[in-house]
């Protein structure tokens, strides 16, 4: 009986054991698990201050949209007028080749009646004549195009001043 007490006592001491080395097992695991859920959750916070850092971030960029859009406009504005105006300059410039074209013509003639002097001194009145007003009709053209020019600088100088402040603004997405 003597023996089988000790036998029943070492066999729930083994199973005690047993037991116990079980727990501790489930227990190392479970300590690993919420290791793992606490570094998880420290990402996930992280994560979350950064997001709201980059929320904070959006008004002052939705602001400086905002505050450039009427330089855009501008830009866009400036553009369109120079677009205009080059327009009207090639025009002019049309006008004034074909005045130059139509003056070559009657400077060739007046060359040749220099070389005859004699005989083409009176047919050489004529182009002249042609020629001096195809020079009035360009001298007025070309005063026409000094204006449209110096417009056009102006524009050209109110895009750039325009893109030089929209260079300033922030860049937004990167």
């Amino acid at each position: 009986m003597f023996r089988l007490s000790w036998a029943i006592a070492l066999g729930f001491t083994i199973g005690m054991l047993v037991g116990i080395l079980i727990v501790t097992r489930d227990l190392s695991v479970s300590n690993d698990i919420f290791k793992d859920g606490v570094a998880q959750a420290r990402t996930v916070d992280q994560t979350t201050d950064k997001a709201l850092d980059g929320a904070a971030q959006l008004p002052p960029a939705n602001d400086a949209i905002h505050r450039g859009m009427p330089q855009v406009v501008g830009v866009i504005d400036s553009l369109t007028r120079a677009d205009i105006t080059l327009g009207s300059l090639g025009e002019q410039l049309q006008a004034l080749s074909t005045a130059l074209q139509s003056a070559d013509a009657p400077l060739q003639g007046i060359v040749a009646a220099g070389q005859s002097a004699t005989e083409q001194a009176n047919a050489a009145a004529t182009p002249a004549a042609s020629v001096a007003e195809t020079l009035v009709d360009a001298d007025t053209k070309a005063r026409a195009l000094g204006p449209l020019l110096d417009q056009t600088l102006a524009l050209s100088q109110t895009i750039d001043s325009k893109l030089r402040i929209s260079l300033l603004l922030p860049v937004i997405g990167n």
